[in-house]
């Protein structure tokens, strides 16, 4: 099992950036969702991109000013869900564009959310483009200051609803070189998923970045007859970004969506370290950013008390 430790042995500044999606000017021409609609759902509520993209660049400017050299948004932060309005997917490399300028125009590293992409599959000549022959992918895209994309992750574990339009990605989880530290990306769901973590761990990961847009309806109205406030949800929200930082001795970094909890929003953005426990966390759901500074020589400290990355391999070799 890889470990590179700490590169620099530096602290590093990081915004996190609980990013609340702007309804649009106007809905789409298929779209017709009411304020009772938006209420009881909050990925049907309505997206103008243009909007969001602005308040991206806000954000960006924001960070860079309080230098911070990485900023991270959350999943699904320029279009919000589009399970209803699929002409917002992206056609590949439609909105990375715009990320790269900003990281070089003010010399910051971008984790933005995750955007869905639409990727046409390998056709042969005989064969014609129909909707069966495009794929939609939610994806996570690390791009550094220089604006090179340095890291991307297709979301392999999605949420049920999730299934009827998107492609879970088979490829294997893999880690990337940032200038700070060693990196690894999850999304939303997979933070339920301790074996998406452990093969992360396993190639050296230091930090673990997991935008999100985990909110109350999620559960539907069986889970709400249960937990109609929220709070066990948002207890296990947060409990499980503890665990996950804990038993993979790493930095993760959880950004959730933004909005109001009127509208069911959990907030719970967070960043969490072994020994040191959450850093920040957002008890509001409401649209805020935060930098933090981290000092990734932590993780030293908690591998050498829990031994958990020293330990694994043998654990394996038992099993």
């Amino acid at each position: 099992m890889e470990d590179q430790g700490n590169r620099n042995g530096k602290v590093i500044r990081v915004a996190i950036c609980q990013f609340d999606s702007n309804p649009p000017n106007s809905p789409s021409p298929s779209m017709s969702t009411s304020e009772t609609d938006v209420k009881s759902d909050p990925s049907q509520k309505p997206i103008n991109t243009s909007l969001n993209l602005d308040k991206l660049e806000h954000f960006v400017f924001m960070a860079a000013h309080q230098r911070a050299e990485l900023i991270v948004l959350p999943e699904y932060f320029i279009t919000g869900v589009i399970s209803d309005h699929l002409h917002l997917a992206s056609k590949e490399g439609q909105w990375i564009e715009v990320i790269k300028n900003l990281a070089i125009e003010h010399s910051i590293d971008i984790v933005a959310g995750s955007i869905v992409e639409k990727i046409s599959r390998d056709l042969t000549p005989d064969q014609k483009l129909s909707s069966g022959s495009e794929r939609l992918y939610n994806t996570a895209y690390y791009v550094n200051k220089k604006g090179e994309i340095i890291g991307r992750y297709r979301k392999k574990n999605l949420w049920h609803p999730e299934r009827d339009y998107l492609t879970a990605c088979t490829d294997d989880h893999q880690v990337f070189d940032t200038e700070h530290f060693r990196a690894g990306m999850l999304l939303c769901w997979d933070l339920a998923w301790p074996e998406a973590f452990r093969e992360l761990m396993k190639k050296g990961a230091e930090v673990i970045i997991v935008p999100a847009f985990w909110v109350l309806q999620d559960i539907g109205p069986i889970g709400r007859k249960h937990d109609p406030s929220g709070k066990t949800e948002r207890k296990m929200l947060d409990s499980m970004v503890m665990t996950r930082a804990f038993e993979n001795e790493c930095c993760v970094i959880f950004v959730n969506c933004g909005g109001s909890g009127k509208e069911g929003y959990l907030g719970g953005s967070t960043i969490a370290m072994p020994l040191k426990g959450s850093l920040i966390i957002f008890d509001n759901p409401e649209e805020r950013l935060e930098v933090v500074e981290i000092d990734l020589d932590v993780l030293k400290d908690a591998r050498s008390i829990y031994k958990i990355r020293e330990d694994y391999p043998s654990k394996l070799k038992e099993g």
